[in-house]
């Protein structure tokens, strides 16, 4: 059967988040507001907790908001130029989340902005590689309406969706609405219906892999870790997790974190890929699951990178690798190159992604 013994890669990405490190500057200064509350109250109360800004990185410390804007786009169009440098070609490329930073309610203009940016940089996807796009928190808001769930939509197609490679079932979630569905409880009911139908569904005989795509992770290091800003919360977390170690879900592959990170529950491995924007280092001091666990935030090439991901029948086996290390010998990006078709179409608001995707199964 060709479909079971296929071998091929995917790239995974997470926040590309363009605006983070502009909106980082701007906020530097509460980083000696901190300081003060914490000497002010003889350290009864935890400035860092209370103020959790991460301080910006020695690459980036002495730039200014545009500055650090252009250095975000570099990242990304560095992404782009080493997905298409690849050999063999991915058979898709998927960005967990956080496209860009401003929110699309509270930020309208801004946020707006920031999307045409990502366009027209991950328009240079290679036409021959799909790519694919999950929300996240900073792409619908961290609460979640019908409205903004609605302009994602028209920008980029479905927020949950699954698609094939092969027997290869692949499985998107919007992680948003197990995060926060305050405001969108009606929308998150029907994801969380959809999921066990795509989970135990009658093609559950027929998958050789199935792989799940989010943008926050269910847990950082351990499935029994607390609750926290960058997990999901521990009951909906083990909810999720031990419905898709019964449906034979192997790989959950997450971003959020701006950095790497993992663990399992039972038989399944959680993945957490550093940014192609911005990176964080964990401050030892602060709560790892938390804001205050934010020390230094950097965009360099050193530390901004993607996943490959190589599926065949024997499993998946999948390693992070920086820009710097990608972009050994890769061509530089063409302005001639041709769009990818997924981000050409995220243009067209009529068009839903799945559309696109379901060609997949056809290669």
């Amino acid at each position: 059967d060709a479909a079971a013994s296929e071998e091929y890669t995917f790239v995974q990405l997470a926040d590309t988040q363009l605006g983070l490190l502009p909106a980082m500057r701007t906020v530097q200064w509460l980083r000696h507001l901190r300081s003060l509350i914490s000497y002010a109250t003889c350290g009864l109360k935890d400035g860092r907790r209370l103020i959790p800004i991460p301080r910006l990185g020695t690459d980036n410390e002495d730039m200014d908001g545009d500055t650090l804007l252009e250095v975000e786009i570099d990242l990304a169009r560095k992404a782009v130029q080493a997905i298409n440098a690849m050999q063999p070609k991915p058979r898709f490329a998927v960005i967990c989340g956080d496209l860009v930073h401003a929110y699309p309610e509270k930020q309208a203009e801004l946020n707006a902005s920031q999307v045409q940016m990502f366009k027209e940089i991950f328009s240079q996807v290679d036409k021959e590689i799909t790519l694919v796009c999950a929300c996240g928190n900073h792409d619908l808001g961290d609460r979640p309406t019908p409205g903004s769930i609605a302009l994602w939509q028209k920008r980029f197609g479905d927020d949950y969706f699954s698609f094939w490679i092969g027997r290869d079932k692949y499985i998107v979630l919007n992680s948003q609405l197990y995060k926060d569905s305050s405001r969108a409880r009606a929308q998150a009911q029907a994801q969380d219906r959809w999921l066990d139908s795509e989970l135990f569904g009658d093609d559950q005989e027929q998958r050789r892999h199935t792989t799940v795509f989010s943008h926050i992770p269910p847990f950082i290091d351990s499935p029994n870790e607390s609750s926290g800003y960058f997990p999901l919360a521990k009951p909906v977390r083990l909810n999720l997790l031990e419905r898709m170690s019964q449906a034979g879900v192997k790989h959950w592959f997450c971003g959020h974190y701006h950095r790497n990170a993992g663990g399992t529950y039972k038989d399944v491995e959680v993945i957490t890929t550093g940014a192609v924007g911005a990176n964080i280092a964990t401050d030892p001091n602060g709560d790892r699951l938390g804001l205050s666990g934010m020390g230094e935030i950097t965009g360099a090439e050193d530390l901004s990178g993607f996943r490959i991901v190589r599926v065949s029948s024997k499993g998946i086996s999948h390693k992070y690798k920086t820009l710097s290390e990608l972009l050994v010998g890769a061509p530089p990006l063409s302005s001639t190159s041709k769009p990818a078709e997924a981000t050409r179409r995220a243009s067209v608001p009529a068009s839903p992604l799945r559309s696109k995707l379901a060609e997949l199964t056809k290669a």
